[in-house]
């Protein structure tokens, strides 16, 4: 005898008892309210970017049962607690890595505190280790290193950012292991030091104001077209110096950039020889970056001398970024206890998404 399950439209086989003629049906998940497959699903749904309740609201359009966005984030939970760790998938699935580790760190929120994660990653795509610290200090760092050698990690070249606890770790497991600093994020650190940021954001202010002001020119007539046309100058006599600050600070910047970007050291050595001569109007900021280029040289100019090392950890950036998708989503965690089991189950499907197709 056959009847059909109102919650998923399946066709379930039921049994008579020639004893007793009760009737009776055999399932895998017997006692669950929902089957496993079901939390599965709700699981990978979720993972995928759907929030609890738009989940919720569709289970419901489909079977007309109602479920609460809590029962759903508790089957979410049950399968993280299930999840194994980065470091036990890399240990058991043994993947071939091209050898060079990129090593950068994550923050997400739990309960309007920061719990951080150190993050390993190879260029052939593949989380390596991934954990979450009690605290960004050299030994925490040191120790999620040491963990990444003790899977017979064989590396061949670090990249991380200028990240001090980070390089001062490398240096204390991986001494002799080419390091190359991420050039993104040495090209932001003199950014900062010639203050271009916040020298283009006060420049596009101004434009914008001066363009206000022309504005108000062409409706203003008599005696207000004469305070106005005086106010319009002396706005724009202020904006000269800006202007000419603005130029000089961005041409600087273009000057390190063509430095920390040159194709090949001999190329970069003559640019930074370039840059010493240039004549600038900021000569204190323009030591500044020399000496930051110069003090940084060989963990910025590795990726020239070692074949195959990246320049940038932009792979690990990337990572972060759809880590960063998701846990928006969910704000904030509330427990530690949540949080940790819930970020190895988002970093698991996302080391195997590219692997997996779906079939329609």
């Amino acid at each position: 005898m056959l009847e059909v399950d109102g919650e998923h439209g399946a066709r379930i086989q039921r049994f008579v008892c020639l004893g007793c003629g009760q009737s009776f049906t055999v399932r895998r998940d017997a006692g669950r309210r929902y089957s496993q497959s079901f939390a599965s699903e709700v699981a990978r749904q979720h993972l995928e970017g759907k929030s609890y309740r738009v989940i919720a609201r569709e289970v419901h359009a489909r079977s007309g049962r109602k479920i609460s966005p809590s029962s759903l984030a508790q089957m979410v939970h049950e399968a993280a607690v299930g999840c194994k760790s980065p470091w036990e998938l890399s240990r058991e699935l043994k993947p071939r890595w091209e050898g060079f580790l990129v090593l950068d760190e994550k923050m997400v929120p739990v309960h309007g505190k920061q719990l951080w994660f150190y993050g390993a990653f190879d260029t052939s795509g593949d989380v390596v280790h991934w954990r979450a610290v009690r605290e960004m200090t050299v030994h925490e760092a040191v120790s999620f290193l040491q963990e990444v050698k003790a899977l017979g990690y064989r590396c061949r070249g670090v990249i991380t950012d200028l990240a001090a606890v980070l390089t001062r770790a490398v240096a204390l497991e991986y001494g002799e292991t080419p390091h190359q600093y991420c050039l993104k994020h040495a090209l932001a650190s003199i950014e900062s030091l010639l203050g271009y940021r916040g020298v283009l954001l006060r420049r596009r202010r101004t434009q914008g104001q001066l363009r206000q002001g022309l504005e108000q020119l062409r409706e203003s007539k008599g005696l207000y077209l004469r305070r106005a046309h005086g106010a319009f100058l002396e706005q724009w006599r202020a904006s000269r110096e800006q202007s000419r600050n603005a130029r000089a600070i961005t041409d600087l910047r273009d000057l390190c950039h063509g430095v920390l970007f040159a194709s090949t050291e001999a190329s970069a050595r003559a640019r930074l020889k370039d840059l010493r001569g240039q004549r600038s109007t900021l000569l204190r900021r323009k030591w500044k970056a020399i000496e930051f280029l110069e003090r940084h040289w060989d963990r910025l100019m590795m990726h020239h001398r070692v074949p195959g090392l990246p320049r940038t950890n932009n792979m690990a950036e990337g990572f972060n970024k759809q880590i960063q998708r998701r846990v928006k989503m969910i704000e904030s965690f509330q427990r530690h206890t949540t949080a940790i089991p819930y970020m190895n189950l988002l970093v698991a499907y996302l080391r195997f998404k590219p692997y997996c197709r779906r079939q329609a």
